[in-house]
C-alpha cells in the first residue's frame, strides 16, 4: 500500500485528486447559503465516487503497461491484497476529499460524520466497481464507455431525489448505490431519517460486497488470466 501511495504522488495522480476536492470546495463556497445543501451532495458524490471510478481505472492501466500485473503473478502474493489495497487508498483519499470539500466550501456548521460515513461507502462501491470494469480493459479509451455509462447511471438519482424523476422509475432508480450514498451527504446539511440512513447503510453494504465478488471475479479472469 505504501508503494502505491508513492506511485500515485510521483505519477501526480492524488495531487490532482486533492486539487480537484479544492476547486470543488471553492465553486460550493460560491453558492449563495441557501443552494449549499443541495449542491454539496453533489459535490461530495462527484469526488470520492465518479473521479475515483476513474482514477482506479487509469491505475490499473498503468500497472498493466507496465508489467506490474505480471510480475506479481508469479509471486505468492493474494490478489485479494492488490485490489483491497487500493481500495483503501481511494477511500483515505475520498474522505480526505470530502472534508476540504465540506469545510472550504461550507465551514464546520455540518454534521461531518454522516457525510464521511457515506463517503466512505460510497467510495468503496465506487473503487471495487472501478476495479471490475476496467480489468478487461487497456487504455483509458476503451474505458471511456463503461464510464460514460456509469456516469450518466449514477447521476439519475439525483433528479429522483429532487421530484425530477417520480412514479416508479423513481423507485426502481434506489438500486443505483449513489442513490442511498444521497441520503447521507444530505444528512450533513439536512435532518434525515435514522431509519432512513439505517437501511442506506445496509444497501451500501451490500453492494460493497457484490461489488467486491464482481471485481475479484473480474480482475483474476481478465487482468491476470488474461495476461498468461
Amino acid at each position: 500500500m505504501r508503494v502505491e501511495f508513492k506511485v500515485g504522488m510521483r505519477n501526480y495522480t492524488y495531487p490532482i485528486y486533492f486539487l480537484a476536492a479544492l476547486a470543488y470546495g471553492v465553486v460550493l463556497g460560491a453558492f449563495p447559503e441557501e443552494y449549499v445543501s443541495t449542491m454539496a451532495p453533489l459535490f461530495i458524490f462527484i469526488d470520492p465516487g465518479l473521479l475515483g471510478f476513474m482514477f482506479i481505472g487509469t491505475s490499473i492501466f498503468s500497472d498493466k503497461k507496465d508489467g506490474t500485473i505480471g510480475a506479481l503473478s508469479v509471486t505468492p502474493m493474494e490478489w485479494r491484497d492488490y485490489y483491497l489495497s487500493k481500495t483503501i487508498i481511494m477511500a483515505l483519499l475520498a474522505l480526505i476529499g470530502a472534508l476540504v470539500i465540506v469545510v472550504v466550501g461550507a465551514g464546520f456548521n455540518v454534521q461531518i460524520a454522516y457525510v464521511l460515513i457515506g463517503t466512505l461507502l460510497v467510495s468503496v462501491v465506487y473503487t471495487l466497481l472501478g476495479i471490475a470494469i476496467a480489468a478487461k480493459y487497456r487504455d483509458l479509451d476503451d474505458y471511456f464507455v463503461p464510464l460514460l455509462a456509469v456516469m450518466v447511471l449514477s447521476f439519475l438519482p439525483f433528479a429522483a431525489y429532487h421530484g425530477l424523476i417520480s412514479g416508479p422509475w423513481g423507485k426502481v432508480l434506489y438500486i443505483i448505490p449513489s442513490y442511498p450514498g444521497l441520503y447521507f451527504f444530505h444528512a450533513g446539511f439536512e435532518e434525515i431519517a435514522r431509519e432512513t440512513l439505517m437501511w442506506s447503510g445496509i444497501a451500501l453494504v451490500i453492494w460493497g460486497i457484490v461489488a467486491y465478488n464482481l471485481a475479484k471475479i473480474r480482475f483474476y479472469k481478465y487482468a491476470v488470466e488474461g495476461l498468461r
